[in-house]
Order: structure tokens, then sequence, then C-alpha cells
């Protein structure tokens, strides 16, 4: 498509972007390599390094989602085609089919290996940790429970603003609001309770949603504004600096009692990875090996089912009457997951996934924006 036309066009016009899955494949394969390093327990406690990159791959998720949630939400409230029911409908059959299978899985998984059944009712509506830590099992639906709060919030309070603000930087100055009272809400609540940095805060919903909206302005950027390469250049270089600030402080802070850490670190990682989305979606796939376009667009497809699955498959393997104690054994398990982790994504994405995908655009006709496959 003509680089002249604006950016929202041109995505509509192409199948997927490959600069977008690029991004997706690596947010799944961070948070696949920091689960990976568990298998190294054995021989070492100190895994920080390889929780750093779990933890960098969700921020990912979480500010691609709002990215590709907010150019759509954009795009059809400007071309008059919103529709909240339909909206509602596409995400949870996008994202309720898959998560309610694992929970079923994680729940047969609990009652094997403990004898009992365990508490799931919150799960069921997502609140498991709306505003207090998340149940020590199923650990990885904390992350589902934002980001369907997001999906059940962002269209209702778009349709707001865009009841009561007519000015073209009305929208802007309400997605800053918002971050503004999420960041607050953060503040106090670190300042009244005093929690650990990543039970405590960083997988608390309701101190979370603020995350989105970074991606959210940057979808907004790039939909009404034709800003330029140059600018998109950067914007990036803007958001890996404020990355590496991130990693700083990851490493160097006593998160659990470090205030920046347990507050602001929250709003620098967001703002630091929407910062790089505006020119990772204009980067297309000429000069990238057909091998490495085919596994980049592969993990992406596979990505959601890849993040449900791949505890799933640790937890299973755990039943397994063997354990590692040697590096080479260590080494073996990890290269084990990582593998049935992939193949366990693969087959519930095509045999599972995929089919609902396909009905779902049958009954309620794809998205504007449905070339871009929407974030876990």
């Amino acid at each position: 498509m003509p680089e002249r036309l604006p950016w929202r066009l041109r995505l509509m016009g192409e199948a997927r972007r490959f600069g977008l899955d690029a991004w997706r494949a690596l947010a799944i394969l961070l948070v696949l390599a920091g689960h990976a390093s568990f298998f190294f327990l054995p021989l070492t406690k100190d895994l920080d390094a390889w929780y750093g990159l779990a933890f960098l791959g969700v921020e990912l998720f979480f500010v691609l989602s709002g990215f590709l949630i907010g150019g759509i939400l954009i795009g059809e409230f400007r071309s008059g085609s919103f529709r909240l029911r339909r909206f509602w409908t596409r995400r949870w059959l996008r994202t309720l089919p898959n998560y309610f299978l694992f929970l079923a899985l994680n729940i047969v998984l609990y009652r094997i290996t403990y004898g009992v059944w365990p508490q799931f009712g919150l799960f069921l509506v997502f609140l498991q940790n709306f505003a207090w830590p998340h149940p020590p099992w199923f650990s990885e639906a904390w992350s589902l429970s934002v980001e369907e709060l997001f999906y059940l919030i962002a269209p209702v309070v778009v349709l707001m603003v865009g009841r009561v603000s007519k000015r073209r930087g009305g929208t802007v100055a309400w997605l800053l609001l918002a971050i503004a009272v999420v960041t607050a809400i953060r503040v106090g609540y670190v300042l009244r309770y005093d929690p650990l940095w990543d039970s405590g805060v960083r997988k608390i919903a309701l101190l979370r949603l603020d995350t989105f909206i970074y991606g959210v302005l940057a979808a907004w950027l790039c939909t009404a504004h034709a800003i330029s390469p140059r600018a998109r250049r950067w914007l990036a270089l803007a958001g890996a600096c404020g990355t590496a600030a991130v990693a700083l402080v990851f490493f160097l802070s006593a998160r659990d009692h470090d205030f920046f850490a347990r507050t602001f670190l929250f709003n620098l990682i967001p703002a630091s990875l929407a910062a790089m989305l505006p020119l990772a979606a204009e980067w297309r796939a000429e000069g990238v090996p057909q091998l490495v376009q085919a596994a980049t667009h592969r993990i992406a497809l596979w990505s959601y089912s890849l993040y449900l699955c791949q505890l799933a498959v640790m937890r299973g393997m755990s039943l397994l009457p063997w354990q590692a104690s040697t590096p080479l054994q260590c080494l073996l398990g990890a290269a084990v997951f990582v593998a049935a982790s992939i193949a366990c994504a693969a087959f519930v994405y095509h045999f599972f996934e995929l089919p609902i995908l396909r009905w779902r655009d049958r009954v309620t006709g794809r998205s504007r924006a449905a070339g871009v496959a929407p974030a876990a």
C-alpha cells in the first residue's frame, strides 16, 4: 500500500503486520524463557534475570493489546461502525473459550495433585485478583483477569468520552486522566498497605489497568496523526532508553521495599514499550528470510494458546517420576518443556481456537482491523 495512506487504512489493507507479529512472538518467547528457567532451580535460586524476561514479555502483551484494541475502537468510532455488543462478542469469543478450557484443565490437575478441588468461583468472573493477591494455583490467569477487565471497561469509557468530548485533543486528555487516576490509586495502595512488588502490586488488576492505555495512546497517535518515519524512530529510541531505565530499576532496586519500583515503574515500562509500537507497526517483512517469517507468523498465531498451556505443561511434567539434579538434566527438562508447550499450543490453536474464530467471523463479520490478531 502507498506510504502516504493513513496508518489505519494501510493496516486494514494487509493480512497481518509483520512488525506486530514479531513483537507478539517476542513477548511470548520471553515469557516462555522465563518459565523454562524454573527447571534450573535445583542448581540455583538466582533466576532474577530470567524472571525479568517473563515480566517484560507480559508487559509487552498488555501494551500491544491496548494498541491493537485501541486501533479497532478508534477506527470503528470514526467510521460510525462501532457496536458495543459486537465488540464484546468478538472479544469474548476470542479469549473466553481458551481461558475456560485451561481453567478446567488446571482444576483437574489440582485435583490430581492435591486430592481436593480448588476454589475457582472468582475465576469464572475474572475477579480472582481484582484488588487482592491472586490465588497460587492457575497463577498465569492473573494477566487474563486484567485483560478481560480492560475489554469490559474500555469501550464503555470510549463511548462516554465520545459523547462528552468533541474536541480533537479531548480524547488524549481523558486517556491521560485515566492514567492519572489509576496511578493515584496505585500510589495510595502502596502507601496504605506496603505490598510486595509482584503479588501485591504487579498482579493486582485494579492497579494495572492503566498499562493498556499507553497502547491506546500509541494507536491514537498513529491514527490521528500521520507521524513521519523520523518521528517513529525518535519515539522508538526514547522507548528503548526508557526500557533500559526499567531494567536498571528492576535489577538494582529492592523491589519489595522500593516506592518507585512499586508505583511509577508501572508507568515507565508501558510508556517505553508503547513508544516503540508505531515503528514496529511499520516494519515490513521485506528482506526477512522466509523461514523467519513463517516461524514468527506461527508463534504469533499460537501465542495465546502458548501463554495458557505452558504452565499446565509444566504442572503435568511435575507429576512424572523424574526429577532433574544435574545441569544436563535441567537443560533437557527445559528443552522438553519448551518443545511440549509449543506443540500443545499448535494443537490447541488448530483444533480448538481456530475453529471458534472462524465461527465467530461467520456470525459477527470480520472486524475492519481483523487482519491483526488481537492480543491474548
